[in-house]
């Protein structure tokens, strides 16, 4: 295969994300230079920095997935058109003969805010990538979206907002892509939903791209315990638990207040794997991003620059995307059933957040790959977990890029049978010819960071698991985070709520005790609407010691955060008539993830009287017609 990468040195200093807005701006460098959609090979003179500049975005749909007429068409060959486009061009600061001569329009696509840590560095990425393009002779066109963090609506009525913006991101960039005559894409990831977002567009149009990583924040430490032990790995995790620990007196204001000011020194996604990071994972085990491009951290500080390893991967990304348009390697040629099976089973060996199933199905839906909760369930059900990384276990994903990244974990895979070693990446290379080259768990000595197939820290199917029944007669998905329960099954005593306030008023006055099933229902797609996260309820039962003792089940959904005995995306849910709308305070669920049941014990004809006496949920009447909630 031609264009092969060359081998890319990481440093260890500090790393920053880029940053974006919803609209679509032309870069500096090509604002101040219009002739650089020329080849500018070995051109290093300095480029002065202009304003940002703002065009509308056109809500095309769907545009013909053969885009090579553009050129005859910039070339004036259809008459007026280009000479509109032409105006429009020049106005914005385009060299459009240029344009015309060459097929070098590369879209850069991310997602940018100032409002938090996740997405706040995504617009100094996009100058970066950019400028990079241009020294390859290419234009770098930039297409921005909306970035929600799920650390600033968690637990308020502006979660529901959440999950919805990912498609509201991936069409965001295919719109801004197709309607400006984009022929390539490079898409900057970040908070979960735009690690899914990234993705999707790349798959919808099948144009020659790649996915970058705006990074991970870096961990923490404080001198007491329970978390002094845990050295510098403490993440947004241990703050939201401390949290929860000091409102219950379990420790005191003023190490809180510790916890708080070392927990998270800058930016970056949530530090362990919580859903970001499972994106980002999957993402370069899917072979969509560049090797060790999962894990690496934003920053140190909050004032700091952009990591070394940040720019390094801006290079070999802008490198790799090359590589794949002289190659002619399309995002479906990496995208199809192995990238996806070998994505499950990275994630499963990491104890990816259940997120992924709903992320996984919708890429693959862009995709056009026939892919199903039940075959993502079979897949994962084989895998041991091998990265001792929070929630479920020690250390932060920084330590894990320290350690080698990503590539560990997946050479053990690869060299126990788990992975597809002939799926393609974007490297141009075989994931097998990617994998070659890196360090076994023996090269690497005593590290108890990831663990041997022969000696995991949880054995297969412990960590993930789908669950039918008569609570869930389509499906619902068990997380265990790699814990076995004592008895096999988990049987209690069911506290039924309708909505989120309610259950974590319960849990904080002490209703909640050990040996209960908190009920959290009319919270999902529809009923939320949204289907928002149940987190800040898991955090709270982890924080008051009740994470092993108190189940939790809803038709929501949890973060990447959340760990405990949780079961989520029940179907049908309740607000569409499903039975959980059915179960009544003191019913007696049983959880059993050997038979891979959910069920609430009582007779069937009890449950057909229960279920004749509720039918579908209309929508709150807060929600305003014309909402995107709608």
């Amino acid at each position: 295969m031609s264009g092969k990468l060359p081998s890319v040195q990481f440093v260890s200093k500090p790393m920053v994300f880029m940053t974006y807005s919803p609209a679509l701006r032309l870069t500096s460098a090509s604002r101040n230079h219009p002739g650089l959609l020329q080849s500018i090979s070995g051109n290093n003179e300095s480029r002065p920095t202009s304003s940002q500049y703002w065009t509308v975005l056109i809500t095309y749909r769907q545009l013909p997935s053969n885009l090579k007429s553009k050129v005859d068409w910039m070339a004036g060959n259809q008459g007026n058109h280009w000479k509109r486009a032409s105006l429009e061009l020049r106005a914005a600061g385009f060299e459009p003969e240029s344009i015309a001569a060459k097929n070098n329009i590369v879209t850069v696509a991310g997602a940018y805010t100032n409002a938090h840590r996740c997405n706040n560095r995504v617009e100094r990425i996009s100058d970066l990538l950019s400028e990079s393009i241009a020294r390859h002779g290419g234009q770098g066109l930039l297409v921005g979206a909306p970035a929600v963090s799920d650390a600033l609506t968690q637990g308020s009525a502006n979660a529901n907002y959440s999950l919805v913006s990912r498609d509201i991101i991936a069409d965001s960039f295919e719109i801004g892509h197709r309607a400006h005559h984009g022929e390539a894409m490079v898409v900057i990831s970040g908070c979960d939903k735009t690690g899914a977002a990234a993705m999707m567009p790349l798959a919808r149009t099948n144009d020659v791209g790649l996915v970058i990583y705006p990074g991970t924040s870096s961990p923490g430490c404080v001198d007491f315990e329970p978390w002094a032990s845990k050295g510098n790995n403490l993440t947004i995790l241990d703050w939201a638990e401390a949290r929860a620990a000091m409102r219950a007196g379990r420790i005191s204001s003023e190490e809180f207040e510790e916890v708080e000011r070392n927990v998270m020194p800058g930016s970056g996604t949530c530090g362990a794997m919580f859903t970001a990071n499972t994106m980002s994972t999957i993402t370069e085990a899917m072979g969509m991003m560049l090797p060790r491009g999962a894990s690496h951290p934003a920053d140190y500080d909050a004032a700091s620059d952009i990591h070394d390893d940040v720019k390094a991967q801006v290079e070999a990304t802008t490198q790799a995307l090359y590589t794949l348009i002289e190659a002619d390697i399309r995002p479906r040629d990496i995208m199809n059933i192995k990238g996806f099976e070998n994505a499950i089973t990275t994630a499963y060996a990491m104890g990816g957040s259940t997120n992924m199933y709903l992320h996984l199905l919708a890429i693959a839906r862009d995709a056009e790959v026939d892919l199903t909760i039940d075959h993502i369930q079979q897949i994962g059900e084989r895998v041991p977990l091998i990265a001792n990384l929070q929630p479920h276990g020690p250390y932060s994903m920084v330590a894990l890029h320290e350690l080698g990244g990503v590539p560990i974990v997946m050479k053990e895979l690869l060299d126990n049978g788990f992975l597809h070693g002939d799926a393609m990446t974007v490297t141009g290379n075989t994931l097998a010819e990617n994998l070659a080259d890196v360090a076994s768990l023996d090269d690497l000595g005593t590290q108890d960071l990831v663990q041997p197939v022969a000696d995991p820290a949880a054995q297969p199917n412990n960590h993930i698991t789908v669950l039918h029944g008569n609570l869930a007669p389509e499906s619902c998905v068990l997380k265990l985070g790699g814990k076995t329960l004592q008895t096999g099954e988990f049987r209690g005593i069911a506290k039924v709520f309708e909505n989120e306030p309610d259950a974590m008023t319960a849990i904080q006055s002490g209703v909640i005790v050990a040996g209960d099933v908190v009920v959290v229902r009319n919270v999902g797609p529809k009923g939320g609407p949204g289907m928002p996260e149940m987190v800040m309820l898991t955090v709270e039962l982890q924080g008051r010691g009740l994470g092993k003792d108190v189940a939790l089940i809803t038709d929501g959904r949890f973060s990447g955060v959340s760990h405990g005995i949780l079961i989520g995306h029940i179907c049908p849910e309740a607000a569409e008539g499903g039975p959980l709308a059915a179960v009544l305070d003191g019913d007696t669920i049983v959880i059993d993830p050997v038979t891979r049941t959910l069920n609430v014990d009582i007779e069937d004809d009890e449950l057909n009287q229960r279920m004749a006496k509720i039918g579908p949920k209309d929508l709150p009447n807060t929600i305003p017609n014309g909402s995107v909630l709608r």
